[in-house]
């Protein structure tokens, strides 16, 4: 069985970097939920694996896009804050691939290979679409600054389609 999570389950880390060996720590409702739906997973099925996943964008998920266009988008400028993304096509083709290891680990984190400053995503969409870079503003709430590593989920022979997100949303916008 494989369980999809999020990385919400993390917190805030200050922008340092994260992996599978990380504690734990939500600070939000739905990171709390999935941590606690994880936990009684783990106590019942005896073969499972869950997949934290980082922020996902793809067709059908286009709000980020739509907040720059219509200058509602704020991003944090005086101090970096951390974006991770993954493609809906890189999460499912993740889940693919775990579940037809022959011997799967029990925790992997789902991420693109590069982590972004929240502004230089946002700035760069921005001028992708032809939008003026958003103003200055409060970082997200509920999901904290952090640095995901995919590494054990590459280690274990996944690659990322789309390993950058700014690739991948240049991609959708190009649709």
């Amino acid at each position: 069985m494989i369980f999809v999570s999020s990385t919400a389950v993390y917190g805030d880390h200050a922008g340092e970097w994260i992996d599978e060996s990380t504690p734990t720590a939500p600070p939000g409702f739905n990171g709390a939920v999935l941590l606690e739906a994880e936990q009684w997973l783990a106590e019942r099925v005896t073969t499972s694996i869950v997949l934290r996943l980082a922020g996902l964008y793809g067709p059908g998920r286009t709000q980020l896009l739509d907040r720059l266009r219509t200058g509602s988008a704020r991003v944090p400028r005086e101090q970096p804050h951390w974006a991770n993304r993954i493609h809906i096509d890189d999460a499912a083709a993740a889940i693919v691939h775990l579940l037809a290891l022959a011997d799967p680990q029990s925790l992997y984190l789902g991420a693109d290979n590069t982590p972004l400053p929240l502004d230089e995503l946002y700035d760069h969409l921005a001028g992708l679409i032809g939008a003026p870079a958003p103003l200055a503003g409060p970082a997200p709430t509920g999901v904290g600054s952090k640095r995901i590593s995919n590494a054990r989920l590459v280690a274990s022979g996944f690659e990322p389609r789309w390993p950058d997100s700014r690739a991948g949303y240049a991609a959708l916008i190009d649709v």
